[in-house]
């Protein structure tokens, strides 16, 4: 029997015969079990069924760390859930992230100070961030055979307040730290988006694309402060998908000004135009596509500096010749350039 305390609330946006929203939120108290967190936005999910199931003519579901839970009524789904929750509690708490290889995943727990997980069979691991942890992890499941490469281990956030677990939406990186992951996160109460740095979360709330630039410089001033960065625009924001660009982009103001550098390839310099933007509260952002189709941002508060980040690592992946071969040009049709414009862009000045 389930001793949870647990009380219901209806979703004001559930409209009748939509299964995909959910049509109550459940609040649970877990103090029963020695943790303090209270679950707050457990989504409950209804349907009738076209063919009943014996005596079953509609469901009740949820999911619980990815695992999908469906029962006849309210009272036979909690009592399941009830023996799921208590297998998740350990140290008197909810995991706060899951790591996964494949379809195996394993929780991590959130200790004082430190990340802690480990595995049927394996040692247990602690690091102070879950960029660091993941490393380790993946390391050592290269060594064990498990995986030939650090993408194969992937890392979910947790949310207390409704047990769903949510995948990176992208990363942020700076010089001399690991990848730091975000996460988007959808409840009952609103969206928000995560980063966890060290042992602190970063949080800010999720309005729309603009946010990725509110949680960028959250977490470059929480690095700042911490003596991790000398400025806010070494930190960079990847693994954007074109289909995350596109609701950023929507947000953002086309500049003046835009960036070009020559990139060899196939034996010749082909040119590659770097479109620059004007975020609301005037920083200005170049959006880079790589190799791969993803997009990488660069944020800084002018032109200059964001010429000197974009060639920083330019120069590094051997795709131009340093900050230098980088220009700054009219962000204008092409129709429109001058004769100095196309001076200004001709290949053969920078192959020289």
């Amino acid at each position: 029997m389930s001793r949870l305390s647990i009380t219901y609330r209806k979703n004001p946006r559930y409209e009748e015969g939509h299964p995909e929203q959910p049509r109550l939120f459940a609040t649970l108290d877990l103090s029963c079990y020695g943790v303090p967190t209270q679950v707050t936005d457990l989504p409950i999910y209804f349907r009738r069924l076209e063919k009943p199931i014996g005596a079953i003519r509609e469901v009740y579901s949820t999911r619980i760390a990815g695992l999908p839970v469906e029962k006849g009524n309210l009272q036979s789904l909690m009592t399941v859930l009830d023996r799921y929750i208590r297998a998740l509690i350990r140290f008197e708490r909810l995991p706060e992230y899951m790591f996964h290889v494949g379809t195996d995943a394993w929780p991590i727990y959130h200790l004082p100070g430190q990340l802690v997980t480990r595995y049927p069979g394996g040692p247990v691991f602690s690091a102070p961030d879950i960029a660091e942890l993941r490393i380790w992890l993946a390391d050592h499941f290269k060594q064990t055979g498990r995986i030939r490469n650090r993408k194969e281990l992937g890392i979910l956030y947790f949310s207390p307040s409704d047990l769903q677990v949510y995948p990176p939406r992208c990363t942020l990186r700076a010089p001399g730290i690991p990848d730091i992951p975000v996460f988007a996160k959808r409840n009952g109460t609103g969206a928000e988006l995560l980063a966890p740095v060290n042992s602190h979360t970063v949080a800010v709330s999720d309005n729309g694309g603009a946010a990725i630039f509110d949680l960028h410089r959250a977490v470059g001033e929480y690095l700042s402060q911490r003596g991790r960065l000398s400025d806010l625009s070494q930190v960079t924001v990847r693994k954007v998908t074109p289909e995350q660009w596109q609701q950023i982009e929507a947000t953002l103001c086309l500049h003046e000004q835009a960036l070009l550098h020559y990139r060899r390839m196939n034996g010749r310099l082909e040119r590659q135009r770097i479109p620059v933007y004007a975020v609301g509260d005037g920083r200005l952002v170049a959006a880079r596509t790589n190799r791969v189709g993803r997009v990488v941002l660069y944020v800084a508060a002018d032109i200059q500096t964001l010429r000197l980040r974009v060639g920083e690592e330019l120069s590094g992946r051997g795709d131009a010749g340093g900050s230098e071969s980088l220009r700054i040009v009219p962000a204008r049709p092409q129709a429109h350039r001058s004769a100095l414009d196309r001076l200004l862009e001709t290949p053969s000045l920078l192959a020289a």
